[in-house]
């Protein structure tokens, strides 16, 4: 994993931040245990490689200087300097180095950690891989000296490119699902028969999907570089031992437009409730004492999470939702089979809704799950509300049920009456193609905004502990990219952090779009929160 870099550069004048005295804006450090590459480098250390992880952020948490000079204001870079990554490289002397980019905005920092390895010798092999490279490979290539690319979900794609590339009749195109160059410099991508793991717990023994997706050894991270009193959603709830980000489920069927998750990861998989028990066993013995689950669409199956959290309550591990909770499920699921009979044909069939439709037949009700979340020791979740405006979601490929501000106003006040607190996420400036050949693109305006702002300040009012802006972003790889990158109007490096602004149209300036972030902010958080957040360097929320 690279070091990091963050933005920091006087704030908009006027903003909602000079008003209460903040000259300066921040973007947020942001990182976790990487639970990628501990999937990716399990499977390779069980087919006999030598393996070893750096972590450069976390390495380096704390070691923070100036980068270089922007147009207004400079990045800061947190993680390991380049004579420690070196010394450590030169020490470990490997073959091949894996270097992972899921964002874009840290692809500047995966390149330049290329150029440093290949500085180191020429001769060893580089691999990149993630959301970035994965959506934007054409690019990716041609733009770094890395060797070849690891597309999509690459648990099983690493291990074969390096037996491919490690026995006499090794064949890297008869590697499934990746990208390199020739040497005539032609950009070559092989196709991957079966682009996501099958993982079928209902049709598998538990032998057969460990196969497929062993148990991550955390045995290979330094574990005591996760013992902050903070992680990326706030304040812990031990004071001992570290923290770990896990998952239960893997993929995401709701397939919105602006997320790179489709692509990445695939549909949503549940790896077995037998699976994630033994996975829990084992990071106890790490010496987790909590855990943030990344799952990226946890209520898929809402019968499957509360399997879920019996396991988390028997293992003895508070934990936080930090994949984000997709509202439009909790909301189906609050306003219970009165709610369902009354919506349309097409609707009612989105087989999205199907599992929620089927614990609640069943006798689920909303109260009862997040009853089990807090019995089973969950103190804060993030709920992806993103917009309050219909037409911004339903033009994103999200469900209307989410800018139904009463029912959500209501599921913010059950869950902070069972104690789990609310971090609410919510998404400004969406741009959307036409709807039909030859329509009008839809370019949220600066007043559909407001109402998002108007949104959240009032889920403040019903219990919400903070409320988390981020700018809609054009990302490699996602079905809006090709659309979306014609706006775009400032580079990775100072753009696509979901904190800037990095698109403009003719309704509205990136500054604009920022302006509106920081009044969200402020308005909703008030100014004693924002103040702590930027002191913290995470969201200011307490367990």
């Amino acid at each position: 994993m690279p070091s990091y870099t963050r933005v920091v550069e006087p704030a908009p004048s006027p903003s909602a931040f000079q008003s209460m005295g903040l000259d300066t804006f921040e973007v947020m450090k942001r990182a976790g245990t990487p639970i990628g590459l501990l999937r990716i480098v399990t499977n390779a250390q069980l087919a006999g490689f030598n393996v070893r992880i750096i972590d450069s952020p976390f390495a380096g948490w704390e070691h923070e200087r100036k980068l270089l000079d922007l147009d207004t204001g400079h990045l800061v870079r947190y993680g390991l300097e380049d004579a420690d990554l070196r010394a450590r490289i030169e020490e470990y002397a490997p073959d091949i180095v894996g270097v992972q980019c899921n964002y874009t905005v840290q692809w500047g920092n995966a390149r330049a950690l290329a150029d440093l390895i290949k500085d180191i010798d020429q001769g060893i092999v580089t691999v990149t891989g993630g959301a970035h490279s994965s959506g934007d490979w054409r690019n990716a290539l041609p733009d770094s000296p890395f060797d070849f690319i690891v597309l999509n979900e690459a648990d099983q794609t690493f291990t074969a490119l390096l037996e491919a590339l490690t026995t006499a009749e090794g064949d890297v195109d008869s590697v499934p699902g990746i990208a390199y160059r020739r040497g005539d410099g032609a950009l070559v991508r092989t196709t991957a028969a079966t682009p996501y793991m099958r993982i079928l717990p209902k049709r598998q023994g538990l032998d057969q999907r460990l196969s497929m997706m062993p148990l991550p050894d955390f045995g290979l991270l330094d574990m005591s570089q996760y013992e902050q009193a903070y992680h990326s959603s706030g304040a812990r709830v031990r004071s001992t031992g570290s923290w770990a980000q896990i998952f239960s489920t893997i993929g995401c069927n709701v397939g919105c437009d602006f997320c790179y998750i489709p692509m990445v990861n695939g549909p949503w998989r549940a790896l077995g409730t037998d699976w994630f028990d033994l996975h829990l066993a084992e990071i106890v013995k790490q010496g987790v004492t909590e855990v943030l689950i990344e799952d990226d669409h946890l209520m898929h199956d809402p019968l499957y999470a509360m399997r879920v959290c019996e396991l988390l309550k028997k293992h003895d591990l508070p934990w936080v939702e930090e994949g984000g909770l997709s509202l439009f499920n909790l909301v189906l699921l609050h306003l219970g089979e009165r709610f369902v009979d009354a919506m349309d044909d097409k609707e009612c069939r989105n087989p999205n809704f199907r599992n929620v439709i089927a614990a609640m037949r069943g006798g689920l009700t909303f109260k009862d799950l997040v009853r089990a979340m807090a019995d089973s020791g969950c103190y804060s979740v993030y709920l992806a509300v993103e917009s309050a405006n219909e037409e911004s979601l339903e033009r994103s490929g999200k469900s209307r049920l989410n800018s139904i501000q009463k029912a959500t106003a209501e599921i913010v006040q059950i869950f902070t009456d069972y104690g789990i607190q609310v971090t609410g996420g919510f998404m400004l400036g969406f741009v959307n193609p036409p709807s039909e050949p030859g329509g009008n693109p839809y370019i949220e305006s600066l007043e559909g905004i407001e109402k998002t702002i108007d949104y959240a300040a009032t889920l403040m009012n019903h219990g919400m502990a903070y409320a988390n802006p981020f700018i809609v972003t054009p990302l490699p790889g996602t079905k809006m990219w090709e659309f979306q990158k014609d706006y775009v109007v400032r580079h990775y490096d100072n753009g696509w952090s979901h904190e800037k602004a990095t698109m403009a149209t003719e309704s509205w300036s990136a500054d604009d779009i920022e302006r509106m972030r920081l009044e969200l902010l402020v308005r909703a958080n008030g100014p004693q929160k924002v103040t702590e957040m930027v002191r913290r360097g995470t969201w200011p929320v307490d367990g």
